[in-house]
């Protein structure tokens, strides 16, 4: 980095290189050092025969290790002299020239050089060793070892390729991302993400920033759910598309689109067989808030998925409860049930799918689609604002039907890259039946070309989902754990604990820190190498499309 003037500022554009109260230049009181030069010493120490033979021989790893250590440390000490000779060389030459400029200027000896300009720059050397002419305290380290000492500043590899998302706090220096760079730098395997953080630290403004971005990137988002309708107005301003479904507007959950060109009759009748049953046991998952079909409603919802497919049954939920009611319910043949346990399933399966056609439910999932969703539109917004927050079973409804109708978009293969964003994922991981079809989904990101992200609160909150040995709670660690890229926003000092049991290298600055970000200040920690503090850059004329806090304050 010899010879690289940095200038580090914040986000109010104050400048972070230097304390302003430090050093001023001569009749301009108000001018701080604005920048200066960091150079890192690189030390291979030259081993004797006589170490070498001494490397050779030793008995134990210990007495190895004790031996290198020795030719190290006299490595650095040698290559500190050299660095600080060659400092004190270059200040005396600067110090001549001014002489010879300024006359006898009792201050041309000063170690300090000065300036006329505006602005004072400091062309002194910080070593690493300490020895350098500014006080800089002695501390040596390994590159290896220097991420575990300043986690926010030796991160590792942080210059992903992919549209400018927003500011590294610690060096200023701009920070890109695209969702699929980190499998590209080998960082990671996965393209999913997790979002979590405390309401009011900023992690939704973030989500909007990297969702427009992406889109520059020619990527497509899709936002799974949008209780609060903040993402209509960011549809509109990027031409996409927000669809709210009810009173009416109906989109059928059991539609599964276009046909993929890669695949023949008989694999297309099993995906859409498979993809049907899905969805119905989503729904019924859904209406018994969050109780399972048993095996004999699963197997007589797959024989009315089969039929649906194969033309039989119209696919939709009110021709299946018709049919449940009719004479398909009397006849149809199921392996392994007899026609008393069938009648009792159809009976069970009626008065809770019924919701969906004369009950309180009605209107929005029954019927054939009357709502056009674009595919190619660079923005899709299922808006559920309409739906009243405490009523937890039409909210789980709604986001198991748009769950199925998403799934039927990803298979199509069009060759679009998708975002999935989950806004509230606890929605998501509160039904056994839509964390399975989630788990598939990032399982299936390379076939179906998508990221999947996922918004989380207060990571405490997992205790809802059961103990950590339920199997409820260990599918939604594995969802969490297959999210390689997790963005940390404030979390309660509740929640640590957690967050420790998902990252175990999470170290003690972090567990420090991360109760105490910063309002927009997030921790992204991607794969197990890059870890960085980032706050996101956001243009005048988006924030206030992208803002929704305007009424938090008062």
């Amino acid at each position: 980095m010899a010879g690289k003037e940095l200038d580090v500022l914040d986000e109010h554009g104050k400048d972070l290189s230097m304390d302003t109260g430090d050093f001023y230049d001569d009749g301009h009181t108000d001018d701080p050092i604005r920048s200066g030069m960091i150079v890192a010493q690189s030390v291979l120490p030259e081993l004797s025969e006589r170490t070498l033979s001494r490397l050779e021989t030793a008995k134990t790893p210990q007495e190895a290790a004790t031996v290198a250590s020795k030719a190290i440390a006299k490595a650095c000490r040698k290559e500190r002299k050299r660095i600080l000779d060659e400092a004190h060389a270059e200040a005396r030459r600067q110090s001549k020239r001014r002489k010879r400029r300024r006359g006898d200027d009792p201050k041309a000896n000063d170690l300090l050089p000065r300036s006329t300009g505006p602005f004072v720059r400091l062309r002194g050397i910080l070593s690493f060793g300490g020895a350098g002419l500014v006080d800089v305290p002695a501390h040596s380290t390994s590159t290896y070892r220097a991420g575990v000492l300043t986690p926010w500043l030796a991160s590792g590899l942080t210059m992903f390729e992919g549209p400018l998302i927003g500011r590294e706090t610690a060096s200023g220096t701009p920070f890109r991302f695209d969702a699929w760079s980190p499998v590209r730098a080998g960082v990671t395997t996965s393209v999913n993400g997790m979002v979590v953080g405390m309401m009011g630290s900023g992690k939704s403004m973030f989500l909007k920033t990297l969702a427009i971005r992406e889109i520059s990137y020619g990527r497509h988002i899709i936002i799974m759910s949008d209780p609060k309708g903040e993402w209509v107005s960011v549809a509109d301003a990027v031409g996409g598309q927000s669809v709210q479904v009810g009173h009416g507007n109906y989109l059928n959950p059991l539609d599964v689109g276009s046909r993929p060109s890669d695949l023949d009759d008989e694999h297309w009748l099993m995906d859409c067989r498979s993809r049907r049953s899905v969805a119905l046991s989503g729904l019924v998952s859904s209406l018994r808030e969050g109780v399972m079909p048993t095996s004999a409603e699963q197997s007589l919802l797959d024989a009315a998925s089969e039929d649906m497919c194969s033309g039989l049954m119209n696919p939709t939920v009110t021709a299946l409860v018709e049919a449940l009611d009719g004479e398909w319910g009397r006849t149809r043949d199921v392996r392994g049930l007899n026609p008393t346990s069938r009648d009792q399933c159809c009976r069970s399966l009626i008065l809770t799918l019924d919701k969906l056609v004369h009950g309180f439910l009605q209107g929005a999932f029954e019927c054939e689609s009357t709502i056009g969703i674009d595919p190619s539109s660079p923005m899709i917004v299922f808006d559920t604002s309409g739906i009243d927050g405490n009523d937890t079973v039409r909210r789980s409804v709604y986001t198991a039907a748009l769950s199925a109708l998403i799934d039927s978009i990803l298979t199509a293969k069009d060759g679009l890259y998708r975002i999935i964003i989950a806004e509230e994922g606890w929605e998501v991981l509160s039904n056994p039946m839509l964390v399975d079809a989630w788990d598939k989904r990032m399982r299936m990101t390379g076939d179906w070309a998508c990221s999947n992200w996922m918004l989380l609160h207060e990571l405490a909150d997992l205790e809802k989902f059961g103990d950590a040995n339920s199997a409820q709670r260990k599918k939604v660690d594995g969802i969490l754990t297959l999210s390689e890229t997790k963005v940390i926003y404030r979390q309660s000092p509740s929640s640590l604990e957690y967050l420790a049991q998902l990252l175990p290298d999470l170290t003690d600055d972090e567990k420090y820190a991360i109760p105490r970000l910063e309002r927009g200040v997030g921790l992204f920690r991607v794969g197990d190498k890059v870890r960085t503090l980032v706050h996101p850059i956001v243009s005048k004329t988006a924030y206030p499309v992208l803002n929704t806090d305007s009424g938090r304050f008062g």
